[in-house]
């Protein structure tokens, strides 16, 4: 009898083999449909501005990876595309290549704003990733409009220049630290230049800074210096004789 039972089982168990042969079939697909469905998970605006965890991220960095590859990206998507890798602090060398590959374009044809821009940078400053032709075409296309520029903004672009080693586009990078005067300001081409006096004005002759030595540092510095010279002077006993008898001259004596 015992003979038998075993017999029985041997007879069956390849049966048993193949069923669980045709399980792990039917398991196997079903998670290459997952896989399918996370590389092929549309990028949108929403979905991004959604990320806020390295999870999400890498779930959706198949898909953003080949929209970038298929240049279907538009500046919003490439914006916010910035935010999200940056709040994620997720460091990809391709998808950020990706993104260098078409920013500049972008940039330099105008199609991103100021602040896009300035997502831009941030997120190559927190990820630390260089890439010499975004920051140049940022240089050639924002040099004009630095003066509107909010000054935490032109702090992060200067630090993240100079934090990533850009050597090029130093009148910028000046700018940055010091924006220009426009023409119709008192301190125009008044005050002293603070890279001039250092022995180095990138600028030139296009410096809306005073390139003078003896120009002042500040309009309260010139103001304290004029009220200086135009005050009025008590005069001596001798020096009564030679302007009148008025014991006060508007001019002061030198």
């Amino acid at each position: 009898m015992l003979r038998r039972r075993k017999k029985k089982e041997k007879e069956f168990a390849w049966m048993d083999s193949e069923d669980e042969d045709e399980d792990d079939e039917v398991a196997e697909p079903a998670h290459k449909e997952e896989a399918e469905d996370d590389e092929n998970e549309e990028v949108t605006l929403e979905k991004l501005e959604a990320v806020h965890s390295f999870g999400r991220m890498v779930m959706l960095s198949d898909s953003l990876g080949k929209t970038l590859k298929a240049g279907s990206l538009g500046p919003n998507e490439c914006a916010a595309a910035c935010r999200a890798l940056a709040r994620a602090k997720f460091f990809d060398n391709d998808l950020l290549e990706g993104l260098c590959g078409c920013l500049p374009r972008m940039i330099e044809g105008n199609r991103l704003s100021v602040e896009q821009a300035h997502d831009a940078v941030e997120c190559m400053k927190e990820l630390n990733f260089y890439n010499k032709e975004l920051f140049s075409s940022i240089a050639k296309t924002f040099k004009q409009k630095v003066s509107t520029m909010a000054g935490g903004m032109r702090v992060v672009w200067f630090e993240a220049m100079q934090g990533l080693g850009h050597k090029k586009d130093l009148d910028f990078q000046q700018l940055l630290q010091m924006p220009p005067v426009p023409p119709g300001s008192p301190n125009y081409r008044t005050i002293r230049c603070a890279f001039f006096a250092k022995g180095g004005c990138e600028l030139g002759a296009l410096c809306t800074y005073a390139h003078n030595m003896h120009a002042p540092i500040s309009l309260t510095d010139a103001a304290k210096e004029d009220g200086w010279r135009m005050r009025s002077v008590m005069l001596t006993q001798d020096q009564m004789y030679s302007v009148g008898n008025d014991a006060y001259a508007s001019a002061g004596l030198r």
